[in-house]
This record gives C-alpha cells, structure tokens and sequence, in this order.
C-alpha cells in the first residue's frame, strides 16, 4: 500500500502529492498570519505615539478655534461697549461720522491722496503731514471727541498736542455742543469744527499751507501768517458758509431717519401682505383637494402674522454706517 501523510490542518490522509501541496499552502498561510501578526505588532507599537500626536493637534486645533471664539467675542464686545457709550451719549455712528480717529484718517486719506495721514496710537491724535510735489508743507493735527458737550480740556489738548507734535494748526473735531458754538469757532489758538465741516476746514487749512511754501515763505513768519488765517477763519466770511453746511448736514441727516422710517413701516406692510397671498394660496389648494377627494372645504381663519422685519433691518443698517 502506498505510503499516506496527514493533512497539516484537518488532519485527513493524504497522498505524497497532495501533503506537498497542502503543507506547501499551509505554509504560505503561516506566512501570511506571521506577516499580519508583524504588522500587528508594530501598529501597536506605533499607536500610542498616533494617539499622543492626534490629542496634541486636537489640542492645537481646539486652542486655536477657542482662540478665534475668544477674538470674535472680544471684537462684538467692543463694538457693544462702543454702542453702549453712543447710547449714552444719545449719539449713533452715522451721527459721530468723522469724530472717530480711524474713520477720519480713512476720509483724509482718501480726500487728499498725495499727503500722508497718520494715527498715533488707540484713540490717539491724527496727523495730517501737507505734502506739495513730496514736499513737506505744514502739519494739521486733529483730535476727535465724541461728547455731548465741548470742554475746555478737551481744547487744551489739541492745543498741547499741537506744541509737542510742531504742528501749524490743531483741529478739534466734535459731536458737541456750546453756546453760540454753530459749527466752527477758534478757542486759544485751537480751531474747534462740528465733524461734518472737517473736510473743508482741512481743505482750507491745507490750501493755506500749500500756498506758503510755494511763496517761500520763512518757517519763522508762518506762525504769524497763520494767526492771521485763524483770524479770517473767525470772521462771517468764512464761518457762516461753514455752519450752513452744518446746518444742512444735520436736515439732511434728520431727512435720512425719517426716510428709513417710512421704508421700515411699507416693508412691514409688503412683507405682511405676501406672506398673507402665500397663505391664502395654501388654503386655496387644500381646500381644492378636499373638493376632489370628495370632502367639504373648511374655513380657515386668517393667522396672525408675526413681523420681526425691524431689528434685523435696523441692525443691517446700523452695519453698513459703520462700515461706510
């Protein structure tokens, strides 16, 4: 009888023929487990230095979005303290316009392209630097408050920060108010201008300076030159031109709410009446497909309408403001 082998795996009588070839896929099985097991062994070896990496970038990345949460929290809080303070002061920001440091050396910057604008620090002074074809002409220097009333300090200073910055004229740019005050006035050497003249005041005080150089005019006599233009500045030649531009600033301003205001009632109005087509629609069609099926249409009373229009929209007013 021949000679039989057993099978390696079940066990069963096999021919020489046969065992070769079972033991040899047995072997290739083994191979491949000890292959896997390798593998195996090495993923965990591996795995704790996986996990570690994968909590320090989860860690990286949580950090990080916390930051960002922490940032916008932060820039929303400021912009509510900002309008907290405006509320108080009975003011918004369409109303402070250019009493705002960054917003004014944004608009001078833009007015007068070939000079150089710059803003000293948070909430710090603006200096104008009068440039003609590079050259230096003079330097304005503003400050900007944002109360309900002008104040002396306020004045002294603009007027300091005229000294020590060796400015040729210092601006205070105000939302406030004094008597007699219609715009622009001069108080101690300090032209103190409502935020919507500003522009002109700087137009004017840069035409000035501009002219000087041009004339070459000693920096020794400029001072007295432009005592005498603070002078004029005063005189109703230049200032009643000035508080009618305020004067008409402030009607057009009221003419702007009263507009937004008539616009926030017909939205209402229009967004109430579709909604009300679009649900009258709706009763329409069930009330066909009850006919259809047979049924009796219902009466549907009209719902109540909940309109929420205002806020949003005045807060996307209150954006673009802000934003202009």
């Amino acid at each position: 009888m021949p000679k039989t082998y057993r099978c390696p795996v079940c066990k069963k009588p096999l021919t020489k023929k046969e065992f070769d070839r079972a033991l040899h896929i047995h072997e290739a099985q083994q191979g491949r487990l000890q292959e896997w097991e390798q593998r195996l062994r090495n993923q965990e070896r591996e795995m704790p230095k996986k996990i570690k990496a994968a909590e320090e970038e989860g860690r990286k990345s949580e950090k990080g979005k916390a930051a960002r949460m922490v940032k916008g929290y932060k820039e929303k809080l400021q912009r509510m303290q900002e309008r907290l303070k405006q509320l108080e002061r009975g003011t918004t920001p369409q109303s402070e316009g250019l009493a705002d440091e960054e917003t004014l050396t944004k608009r001078l910057s833009k007015e007068f392209e070939d000079d150089e604008v710059q803003r000293k620090g948070h909430g710090g002074d603006v200096l104008h630097f009068v440039k003609d074809n590079g050259q230096l002409a003079g330097i304005i220097i503003y400050e900007c408050k944002k109360t309900p009333k002008i104040k002396t300090s306020h004045v002294r200073q603009a007027y300091r920060a005229k000294q020590s910055r060796h400015a040729d004229f210092a601006v205070l740019v105000t939302t406030g108010t004094k008597k007699g005050f219609g715009g622009l006035t001069e108080m101690d050497g300090v032209l103190v201008v409502a935020h919507q003249a500003v522009l002109s005041l700087a137009d004017l005080l840069r035409t000035h300076l501009v002219a000087m150089l041009r004339a070459g005019i000693e920096k020794k006599k400029r001072a007295k030159i432009a005592n005498q233009l603070l002078r004029f500045i005063k005189s109703p030649d230049f200032k009643n031109p000035i508080e009618e531009l305020v004067s008409i600033a402030d009607d057009l301003e009221d003419g702007v709410k009263k507009e937004f205001e008539w616009h926030m009632k017909d939205w209402e109005r229009r967004v109430v009446a579709y909604r009300r087509i679009k649900w009258d629609g709706s009763a329409i069609q069930g009330n066909l497909n009850r006919v259809l099926h047979g049924e009796k249409p219902k009466h549907l009373d009209q719902p109540k309408i909940p309109i929420q229009i205002s806020a949003s929209v005045a807060q996307i007013v209150e954006d673009v403001s802000t934003d202009k």
